[in-house]
């Protein structure tokens, strides 16, 4: 029972239920001692949950039957495949110049703007405020932003 043959399978639920599911399934592995060594719901995997186990055999007794279990993916999955869900680059990775972006953060919360420079050692953007009356050039961090619209988009 090495987990160094453990694989990650998919487990396809109804959408909004994944953290339901993922307990219920754990309930059964603790209940019936299946080898499954983790069960992860990851935010940007919407109607999936992942599982990590031995065989798809102990994935299917696991989520079987239950309500909201649509079934289970074909294949299992590398961990490099899941990666980017659980490890999302840093929003300053994403932004080039000429997006259009949304200040999420400090005194211009709320307001667009286009960037004109990316400091990505920094992690800080420069930003023309769309919404002012004259061009407002400001620099802030690189969280205060979200991406609207790629350049030309």
């Amino acid at each position: 029972m090495g987990a160094a043959r453990a694989r990650f399978y998919g487990v396809r639920v109804t959408a909004g239920q994944e953290v339901a599911m993922a307990l219920l399934i754990e309930q059964r592995v603790k209940t019936a001692g299946l080898p499954v060594y983790s069960i992860s719901v990851l935010p940007g995997l919407k109607g999936m949950i992942v599982v990590e186990a031995e065989s798809p055999h102990a994935v299917q007794r696991a989520a079987m039957g239950l309500r909201h279990v649509r079934g289970l993916m074909r294949g299992s999955m590398d961990f490099s495949e899941l990666e980017r869900f659980i490890a999302p680059k840093p929003i300053v990775e994403l932004i080039k110049v000429g997006d259009l972006v949304e200040i999420t953060g400090g005194p211009f919360v709320g307001m667009r703007g286009r960037v004109l420079e990316v400091n990505r050692s920094k992690g800080e953007v420069k930003v023309e405020i769309t919404e002012a009356a004259y061009p407002l050039p400001v620099t802030i961090s690189a969280d205060y932003v979200r991406p609207i619209q790629e350049e030309g988009g």
